[in-house]
């Protein structure tokens, strides 16, 4: 575990195009788009990450969130707040460990305690092993570390 956090740290400072600066209520996105468009209703109605469409999309505090289906689309317009991803959808390990925002892999996702978490996933992950499956050896201890260095995050996001 050691080897993966210190990997991480470093893997966090080199790269930062991994890392990005956000504030706590704002989802993981490119140019607006959450998630890389993946679909966050299949995650739980389906269990598979899935990529939504551009024809069944939904603006949410600013940012459009695309579903595979229509059907998908309007269970999230009933309860937008019940498919939002943990940690803004920032891998969750890395909130955990280093207190960092680290871009996701939305196929590196499950759900836990209701919520979706996602991880990253890199060439160097691929040499240290996954992080899913790290954070899965004591999802506990990893949970409640990352929901106190979020609240960190936040607190810090909100001084500046």
């Amino acid at each position: 575990m050691k080897k993966i956090s210190t990997l991480l740290l470093a893997i966090s400072l080199i790269s930062s195009c991994n890392t990005v600066d956000a504030p706590k209520d704002e989802i993981y996105n490119i140019e607006g788009i959450a998630l890389d468009g993946y679909d966050l209703v299949a995650y739980f109605a389906q269990g598979e990450a899935k990529k939504g469409v551009n024809q069944e999309v939904v603006n949410y505090n600013g940012i459009s969130y695309q579903f595979s289906s229509t059907k998908n689309r309007r269970l999230f317009e009933e309860n937008p707040e019940k498919y939002l991803p943990e940690y803004g959808g920032w891998c969750a390990y890395a909130v955990a460990e280093t207190s960092t925002k680290m871009e996701p892999d939305p196929t590196q996702w499950q759900i836990q305690d209701g919520q979706l978490i996602l991880f990253t996933s890199s060439w160097m992950t691929k040499l240290t092993g996954s992080l899913k499956e790290e954070w899965n050896q004591d999802p506990i201890d990893y949970e409640v570390r990352a929901d106190a260095n979020w609240d960190k995050m936040v607190d810090l996001a909100l001084s500046h």
